[in-house]
Order: structure tokens, then sequence, then C-alpha cells
């Protein structure tokens, strides 16, 4: 529609709120990057640090992968939600500190041959480094 179309205020109205919805149905695809590199990150830390060869190779040949499509993700996208905008820098800045926090504790915490209990505390040491990223998935997702 253009502006010389001599729109109605309810049609206005009724454009605004397609235009608002189109946005909020293409920050999905954000939500989803959230989730699915959350979901990566649980996997990823007992992959390298229980895992016998070739899954620590496997795993972070997987994370480079994983960072260079979500890479090119973020620049190609074309609709930019104010929410997606607004999570983005807090939920970054949280999830280097958690994921710092998983290293730490993998690299200086955690003994060479882990019993059962310790095996358990990296499981949720993952789902810890985890939690922003699907904090941020699900807070966009059900964004309505």
């Amino acid at each position: 529609m253009n502006a010389g179309d001599g729109m109605s205020p309810d049609q206005a109205l009724s454009e605004i709120d397609r235009v608002d919805r189109r946005v909020r149905h293409s920050s999905r695809g954000a939500g989803w990057y959230f989730v699915i590199t959350g979901l990566a990150t649980i996997a990823y830390w007992p992959a390298m640090f229980l895992g016998d060869d070739p899954v620590p190779d496997v795993a972070a040949v997987g994370w480079v992968v994983l960072t260079v499509v979500s890479t090119v993700y973020w620049v190609r996208r074309r609709v930019h939600n104010p929410l997606v905008r607004r999570l983005n820098g807090p939920i970054t800045g949280a999830y280097v500190v958690t994921m710092l926090a998983a290293f730490a504790f993998c690299v200086f915490v955690m003994p060479e041959r882990p019993a059962p209990g310790w095996v358990a505390a990296l499981v949720i040491v993952s789902v810890v480094a985890a939690l922003p990223l699907l904090y941020a998935g699900w807070r966009v997702l059900t964004d309505r």
C-alpha cells in the first residue's frame, strides 16, 4: 500500500498489525537458533571431556561448523525483531560467562577419569552454560 492510497485509520491499524506479525514470525528463526545452539552446548561439553576418540574431534569440528553457520545466519537476517535485538547483547554476555565457567570447570576442576558424581556435575554445568540461550529461545518463540 502506498501513502497516497487514502487509507482509513482502521486500514492503517490493520496494516500495522500485519507488519508486526510478519516481523515476529520472521524472528522465529532466531528463536530456533538460540534453542539449537543451547542444546548443542549441552551435548558439547560431555562430548569434549567424556568421549573417546574421535568424539572430541567430531564435537570440535561440529562446533566450528555451527559457529560459521550461525554467523552467516545473523549476517543474512533481513528482518530485525526488537525483542531479539534487545535480548541479543545481554544473552551473548551471559552465554560467554557461562561458557567460560564451564571451560574452567572442565579444565581446572574435573578429574581426568571422572566418577559418576563428576559426570553428573559436568552435565549440570553444561545445562547451566546453555541456560541463557534456552531462555532467549523460549522468550522469542513465545513472543506473540
